[in-house]
């Protein structure tokens, strides 16, 4: 193997490493004040537009979150939490989305569409590689014994 391959093979384990570690760790364990707020964020005040729960300053809003801490304190899980404000507010206010079915496409077709262009990127990148002569030719030849012989070199 060249050192060129091994250098991209090393800059694609890496990338793909990187890539799986940020997708599957969760990071260290976080406090039930951190836990709440996480919650919140990602639950949609039911009175405001485009804001989430942390963000509004609705009593709603304030319910909800005193709702989210109260039951993060009790253990609950996040299933059961957004099963609750599912159920008393309605799924709008979930902003966390699916990741099965239809919905999973959202989040797949542009990998694969990334992937493919990275592929056909690399594909395009090689074949001018091998269409690029690398053999001089006879007119570049002249030109370069011109030169040479114009500055006194062999």
């Amino acid at each position: 193997m060249t050192r060129r391959r091994v250098q991209w093979l090393v800059v694609a384990v890496v990338a793909v490493g990187a890539f799986l570690y940020g997708s599957i760790d969760e990071g260290a364990p976080r406090t039930n004040a951190d836990r709440a707020y996480a919650l919140a964020t990602t639950i949609g005040c039911p009175v405001c537009t485009g804001q989430s729960a942390a963000e509004s300053d609705a009593s709603t809003a304030k319910v909800i979150r005193a709702s989210i801490a109260t039951w993060v304190d009790e253990g609950r899980s996040d299933e059961f939490i957004r099963n609750e404000l599912r159920t008393a507010y309605g799924d709008d206010v979930d902003y966390t989305p699916s990741s099965d079915g239809i919905t999973s496409l959202v989040w797949i077709i542009p990998v694969v569409a990334g992937a493919g262009a990275l592929a056909a990127l690399i594909m395009v990148f090689r074949r001018w590689g091998s269409e690029a002569g690398l053999e001089a030719s006879a007119d570049d030849q002249r030109i370069v014994a011109k030169a040479r012989e114009g500055r006194g070199d062999d």
